[in-house]
């Protein structure tokens, strides 16, 4: 069977194949009754048009990128959920790809895309040396859930979000308190600026430190042997390496619940374990880094200024 173009669509209904355009790019310039009998004519026959040819012709594919760090994260696979929905409001589709930690990969991802022409990128980047490869091809793209400072990007203040965890068990009255996870986050910096402020609930030999790069689950056997059981509470930087460190204790008779808890992200994970855990505001979060993006490929913002928004982080008690 002979595939539909938009000429052939136009004979059917009776219009210009300029006007068939027009309708599926949402054009304003179209009467109401030729809109609905061109859509109409579009579904009956399952039209789908070749965006191959309309990038050709100089017009938007209306597709995004969107490249995560990681999806054994449930945390990404939410940040997916919500720039996807933000796209299909707006008219946008979204190929969505996955890292799995590995800046390589990362780049291989962000040549892909930039072949394809899609119209912007969102990045939760593995690397920021990647992202100067966006810069350089002039692509439209925005930055979620790190600070980059010379492009426009969303995140929660992770300063404030350790801050927060320390208060949190200075006033619960917990007498000696652990940070578990990566070493070089401002999470961290957070919460060692507050959690000693008043008595010394933290020592350097109770926290155990790592990297998060590809391969870190392997690591966390090891770990576990470090675990100073004294501690009343211990802050973990993610939902995930709670889950990790709680079922790698399970195996030395080791029982973390004993322990008062706190995760990072308030995950399914969080919320299945019956944690407490830092909630970061993705939704909204999604919502801006959209808004600039689109503006930015629709050239409705034409400022050079960069946005660098940052966001608070709302620590969520369960107990």
């Amino acid at each position: 069977m002979k595939k539909l173009t938009m000429k052939d669509i136009g004979k059917l209904v009776n219009v210009s194949q300029s006007t068939v355009s027009r309708v599926l790019s949402n054009h304003p310039n179209v009467k109401e009754e030729v809109r609905q009998r061109v859509l109409k004519c579009i579904q009956d026959n399952n039209f789908v048009p070749d965006i191959s040819a309309k990038i050709m012709r100089g017009e938007s594919s209306k597709i995004l990128g969107f490249v995560s760090t990681n999806f054994a994260n449930p945390y990404y696979l939410e940040m997916v959920n919500y720039v996807e929905k933000e796209a299909r409001k707006n008219g946008y589709t979204v190929i969505v790809v996955n890292c799995e930690k590995d800046e390589r990969l990362e780049k291989i991802h962000f040549k892909e895309l930039i072949t394809r022409k899609v119209d912007g990128i969102i990045s939760a980047p593995v690397s920021a040396k990647n992202l100067k490869l966006l810069k350089m091809s002039g692509i439209p793209f925005v930055v979620l859930n790190e600070k980059i400072s010379w492009v426009d990007s969303f995140y929660t203040s992770l300063f404030n979000a350790g801050v927060e965890v320390a208060k949190y068990f200075i006033k619960n009255n917990f007498k000696r308190v652990a940070y578990i996870g990566e070493k070089e986050s401002d999470k961290l910096k957070g919460f060692l600026s507050e959690i000693n402020r008043e008595n010394h609930l933290n020592s350097t030999e109770s926290n155990i430190l790592f990297t998060l790069e590809k391969g870190f689950r392997k690591k966390i056997p090891e770990k576990i042997k470090k675990l100073d059981l004294k501690c009343d509470a211990i802050f973990f930087s993610s939902d995930e390496i709670a889950l990790l460190f709680i079922k790698e204790a399970r195996k030395y008779n080791i029982n973390l619940y004993e322990k008062e808890m706190v995760g990072f992200d308030n995950t399914i994970i969080s919320q299945t374990l019956g944690i407490t855990s830092i909630e970061q505001p993705m939704e909204n979060m999604c919502e801006l880094a959209m808004k600039v993006l689109l503006e930015r490929i629709e050239k409705k913002n034409k400022t050079s200024k960069i946005f660098n928004t940052e966001l608070e982080p709302k620590l969520i008690i369960r107990k």
